[in-house]
């Protein structure tokens, strides 16, 4: 699919059909593209429980505020964001060379170190790149996604038995879309969302 229709066909879907499943093996298939996305040092902060289960679905979406979706698509996504990624940096770049590690280990340490709230930011950032990269490789596929925000994170955290290193990011529903979505909504004009050198300065037009 050319890029360009990817994105005019990529909506928010809150309608699937039950029935349908996605094997494991398409959804690796998509997660090659997936690994792919952009982090900060490459420190790959994100992870995806990738929630199948019918009984913990049905869970999941007791602590989603009972949106059908997450019990009704194929399989519900908690995307995850690794706090404590910078850890990961000596293994991460074990196969550069030498000098490289030297140099860049110590600074990733440094930088990350003792700040909880840049962990925090990086790990949301990064987690939400390639949640990002998983709709449009989805869409790609025939697919169709919806992020969510609208979920109890202490009740989620739980369910999933994510560690205190790792925070809940969003949810993302994918599977097969029941509904046509409704007409796509208003978007602000590109001259209000692009300001040319200063926040005051003019809109990017023609």
């Amino acid at each position: 699919m050319e890029f360009s229709q990817l994105i005019q066909e990529r909506r928010s879907v809150k309608s699937y059909q039950p029935d349908k499943e996605i094997s494991d093996a398409e959804l690796k298939a998509l997660f090659e593209a997936v690994k792919l996305s952009p982090s900060s040092f490459n420190l790959q902060h994100w992870t995806f429980v990738a929630v199948q289960d019918p009984e913990l679905k049905k869970q999941l979406r007791e602590a989603a505020w009972g949106q059908p979706q997450v019990e009704e698509s194929s399989v519900t996504f908690v995307v995850c964001g690794k706090l404590d990624a910078y850890k990961d940096a000596a293994r991460i770049y074990k196969e550069t060379p030498k000098e490289i590690q030297d140099k860049v280990v110590p600074m990733i340490t440094n930088f990350y170190e003792g700040n909880g709230q840049l962990q925090r930011d990086e790990a949301v950032r990064s987690a939400s790149l390639a949640a990002m990269t998983l709709m449009y490789a989805a869409r790609d596929k025939g697919y169709s996604t919806g992020p969510m925000i609208g979920f109890d994170p202490e009740a989620v955290s739980k369910l999933l038995k994510l560690t205190p290193n790792t925070i809940p990011v969003m949810m993302m529903v994918l599977g097969h879309q029941k509904d046509a979505p409704r007409p796509r909504a208003y978007r602000r004009p590109v001259e209000e969302i692009v300001k040319l050198n200063t926040l005051d300065g003019p809109g990017l037009t023609d």
